[in-house]
């Protein structure tokens, strides 16, 4: 294995002979079979090191991600819980004092002429307000205006200006747009916010504003989870209004409030009010470091809800866990350079032929065989049967190697030639499933999942409408927009194909991406109407790959868009029909040019049109 020189260097350099007493005298076996089992011990263990770690250490980083963005969504829910239960129990009274009103006495209230409207000078609506302020010890105050801004109140104690200056606008806005419109103010005397929401009542019979009720509210969701001391002291977060302005945050640093708004999640949510996870470097403290930013939208108001962590702490636990496997592994180093002395010192030079090759095979050199000169008793069988065992493994893997790639060639090319037939059955589907199948690679990619997930996908996606096969060729093939009838057979293709693929075991994994592509976020998919994470994340991800290419190919019932179109119609229906983690995948192999050729950007298509026209 080592020549003599080579030996002698060994020796030299590991301690166990002086370096100027190496050259003369020759080693010991015991300590060159040392050094080889030594060897064979430290390769493994710093190979399992590097490959196991890094991965987990990675997982282990994006659970961290995860778990803050979880974070980041439940705030931003339980505001919208608060706000959406505040909005929707001032509409029950808005329409119940509506529907009592005279549509004429609201009319002319709103043209500054008449009394009050007869249902606000009642008592019992007066009493009401006070007994619901009451009740409610989150609510400061509440107001029912006609639209000329007359109208009973209850408020619970003086408000301050800014809070009477928020009503003000409110009612201004809420009366000429006809929407419920938000305001967010801070408290001079408590040091906390409120929200002041002006709802509009319109009146049936003409559609115009003719209540305006007010109400402001210090939210205790919001306190709890945005006031001073609810967060750690390495984790900033702020609300922000739609233009990414701040309006409340936890406390943090004025600098790492700065970092904040200047990230990149930040610009993010200005262009696109929808969740979103950056990694960045900001300077806080003098120090610059990496930052995890974390956006999640609040829909009932249009704000959104952002979360600052330094990555040094957020990754804390996964840089002890990485301590801990470095340190288990110098432990084992440790036992097995103690284990390969004691061998090397037992054992002699017979084992030293079969150590080496059994080195040589556990590499891949199925052609190396031990030396049986001069072997005695069990050893000679020993090195006989090895050798027997080595020229079985050669042969065996070698087989097993072309046949492992004949078999897999035959699966890609009959699946292939499978969705092929399928997609040819309607001329505007062609290539339907080889571009889909593609697409669903690439969000996979940029969502971090392993090439074996990808591979898994590929495939998956290549088959997901494989149940075409059993819908009539004249619903494929229509050249207009289907029946209700014929819409409901066209659905019908995710069950059989569902059912088609059963009873295959190796094509298991494609069933649930076959059955559920056309499954929604929100619920309204079909066929089984699934919800959220109930989907399967393959299925996921094929029904935005699926649409992608629905969009920006040619149908029957459409031409195709170009890819602008059809990146602002996806990011649309982020929330309803698609999942957010998704879309943003989906968006970043956009933006790198991951799509197939055959979509045209607005700047291709319109350099086109001059070449068909003149054609």
């Amino acid at each position: 294995m080592f020549s003599s020189g080579t030996l002698r260097e060994l020796g030299a350099i590991s301690g166990i002979l002086p370096s100027s007493m190496a050259a003369k005298v020759k080693l010991k076996l015991r300590h060159v079979l040392f050094l080889v089992i030594l060897v064979a011990g430290i390769v493994p263990l710093v190979v399992t090191t590097l490959v196991l770690v890094n991965p987990n250490y990675d997982i282990l980083k994006i659970q961290e991600q995860t778990d803050l963005t979880r974070t980041a969504e439940q705030v931003s829910r339980r505001l919208d819980d608060e706000l959406s239960r505040a909005r929707q129990e001032m509409e029950l009274l808005g329409r119940a004092l509506v529907a009592q009103s005279d549509a004429r006495d609201l009319t002319q209230a709103r043209s500054g002429e008449g009394d009050l409207p007869p249902v606000l000078r009642r008592p019992w609506v007066t009493r009401f307000l006070e007994d619901f302020v009451s009740e409610h010890t989150d609510w400061l105050a509440m107001v029912v205006m006609d639209a000329g801004g007359r109208g009973p109140n209850f408020v619970r104690e003086a408000l301050p200006v800014p809070v009477l200056q928020a009503v003000t606008e409110g009612f201004r806005e809420a009366a000429d747009s006809g929407e419920a419109q938000y305001r967010f103010v801070i408290l001079p005397d408590r040091g906390g916010p409120a929200v002041v929401l002006a709802l509009p009542v319109l009146v049936p019979e003409s559609g115009e504003v003719g209540l305006v009720l007010q109400a402001a509210l210090q939210p205790r969701q919001l306190v709890q989870d945005l006031g001073p001391g609810s967060q750690r002291s390495d984790e900033l977060t702020m609300l922000v209004d739609r233009r990414g302005l701040p309006l409340w945050s936890s406390g943090g640093a004025p600098e790492a409030e700065q970092a904040l708004l200047e990230s990149p999640v930040l610009r993010g949510f200005r262009q696109r009010p929808m969740a979103l996870t950056e990694v960045y470097e900001a300077t806080v403290g003098g120090e610059t470091e990496e930052m995890i930013g974390i956006v999640s939208p609040i829909g009932e108001t249009g704000w959104g809800v952002v979360v600052q962590k330094s990555a040094s702490a957020a990754f804390v636990t996964a840089r002890r866990i990485l301590w801990t496997v470095l340190i288990s592994s110098g432990v084992s180093l440790l036992l097995a350079l103690a284990l390969a002395y004691v061998a090397a010192s037992w054992i002699g030079q017979p084992v030293q032929r079969l150590a080496r090759t059994t080195h040589a095979i556990a590499e891949g050199d199925f052609q190396s065989r031990v030396e049986t000169k001069d072997l005695r008793f069990e050893l000679a069988d020993l090195a006989s049967d090895f050798n027997a065992m080595g020229g079985y493994l050669q042969s065996y893997f070698g087989k097993l190697q072309h046949a492992a790639q004949v078999n897999r060639e035959l699966f890609i090319g009959s699946l292939r030639a499978f969705t092929a037939a399928i997609d040819a059955k309607d001329p505007y589907t062609r290539g339907h499933s080889e571009r889909v199948a593609m697409m669903s690679r690439h969000i996979a990619r940029y969502m971090g999942q392993s090439e074996d997930f990808q591979n898994r996908l590929w495939i998956a996606a290549l088959m997901h409408d494989v149940g075409k096969i059993g819908v009539e060729d004249r619903i494929l093939c229509k050249g207009g927009v289907l029946t209700a009838e014929e819409y409901e057979q066209m659905k019908l293709h995710t069950v059989i194909g569902a059912e088609i693929m059963a009873p295959i075991e190796a094509l298991k994994e494609a069933i649930p991406v076959i059955r559920w592509h056309h499954e929604c976020w929100n619920g309204r998919g079909y066929p089984d109407g699934l919800k959220g994470e109930q989907i399967p994340l393959m299925a996921r991800i094929v029904g935005v790959a699926d649409t992608f290419d629905a969009i920006t190919t040619n149908r029957p019932y459409q031409k195709a868009y170009d890819l602008e179109y059809a990146v602002e119609t996806i990011t649309k229906l982020t929330g309803a029909r698609f999942d957010a983690k998704i879309v943003t995948a989906f968006l970043r192999a956009v933006d790198q040019g991951e799509y197939p050729s055959t979509v045209r950007t607005r700047a291709q298509r319109q350099a086109e049109e001059p070449k068909i026209a003149a054609v």
